[in-house]
């Protein structure tokens, strides 16, 4: 497989491609200058959206496996960094005064579980935000793609992940602090200086950019090449002597990667994390992003994340019933744009098409 991971697929520069996405960089970087503390936090947000739409592009919109499961893995990496913070609130500002996190006094905890109490160290918590869903996803995607599971058996099974991960969190009140999640965390810091809102904004906008470059590098080179062609016809690949469910594992697992990195980042800017992102309902959010901006182009899940999220602002200041005007647009996009917002843009702007670029 490495000899497939090198190169890029020979092309011109894309000079176009290149000056649009930096225009577009440049305004989000000027952003927070423009907008009040609310949008800003907002749109860190969204980009945070944006990016777990990206790591599920990888694998429905480049490998077609429809997964509902990234929510999952979003909350895994998001539960590692909440613990990081939670265990690291002084002891005047918890609720009892001790380094013992409060839901787990009310619950008749005595001490910190051995398997927490590492994550009070930021270098250990900040590999788990990472490693923790990729190993999971691991695990997971070995037993799916080794047993030759395929198509909508796979949804059901991450559906089932959801579901099933869901109902263990919420049980599980001393560990993860039940339905209402965590929260009441101490701020993200550096070297003892809380890191203000437009600092996070800029953290999240940099991981945001590096996992946007770093997707289209590995899907302009050879094993994105592999990707597309088992979507297309995985039979015919397996009959070249490539092993399909290797690059699906890898695949997989990346994404469970940069879906927990969205995750951990989401945390210290919305200052807590609850079982509600591991329910179905938010995974099929997910899968509404890529499909609305536009199944394998990358940017598509970051354009439609963004722009669904400030309907909903906006719709929720004019009606209750803002789910409705939501809804009506999502049902307009569906029916008279099925490729995603991303195919009324022009081809030669597409991430995904740069060979014609000049």
């Amino acid at each position: 497989m490495t000899d497939v991971l090198g190169g890029v697929k020979r092309s011109s520069i894309p000079v176009k491609l290149l000056t649009t996405t930096g225009i577009i960089l440049l305004l989000l970087i000027i952003l927070p200058f423009i907008l009040g503390e609310f949008q800003t936090a907002l749109m860190a947000k969204l980009l945070l959206f944006g990016m777990l739409g990206i790591s599920l592009d990888l694998v429905w919109g480049f490998t077609g496996i429809l997964s509902f499961a990234h929510g999952v893995f979003f909350t895994l990496g998001g539960y590692a960094m909440a613990y990081y913070l939670k265990l690291n609130l002084s002891s005047t500002a918890n609720t009892y005064g001790g380094e013992l996190p409060d839901f787990m006094v009310w619950n008749g905890l005595k001490e910190l579980p051995w398997f927490i109490a590492p994550l009070k160290f930021f270098p250990i918590a900040a590999i788990a935000t990472i490693a923790v869903p990729a190993a999971f996803a691991y695990i997971i995607g070995w037993f799916i793609f080794r047993s030759k599971v395929s198509g909508v058996y796979i949804t059901i099974i991450t559906l089932a992940i959801a579901s099933a991960l869901t109902t263990f969190f919420v049980s599980q009140q001393a560990f993860t602090g039940g339905t209402n999640g965590i929260t009441d965390i101490s701020r993200l810091s550096f070297f003892g200086t809380d890191i203000p809102l437009i600092g996070l904004y800029y953290i999240i906008l940099g991981f945001v950019t590096l996992v946007l470059i770093g997707s289209w590098v590995l899907t302009q080179s050879n094993f994105g090449l592999i990707l597309r062609s088992i979507k297309e016809n995985e039979q015919r690949i397996s009959y070249l002597g490539y092993d399909v469910a290797s690059f699906k594992i890898f695949v997989w697992t990346l994404s469970a990667g940069i879906a927990g990195l969205a995750g951990g980042l989401f945390v210290p800017l919305n200052r807590f994390i609850s079982p509600v992102y591991l329910a179905v309902a938010f995974g099929t959010q997910v899968v509404i992003w890529v499909a609305i901006g536009g199944r394998g182009t990358l940017i598509g899940p970051i354009i439609a994340a963004i722009l669904l999220g400030q309907v909903q602002n906006y719709a929720e200041r004019i009606t209750q019933d803002w789910q409705l005007i939501v809804g009506i647009l999502l049902l307009v996009v569906v029916l008279f744009v099925p490729d995603g917002l991303m195919s009324l843009i022009p081809q030669k702007f597409n991430l995904t098409n740069t060979r014609s670029n000049k």
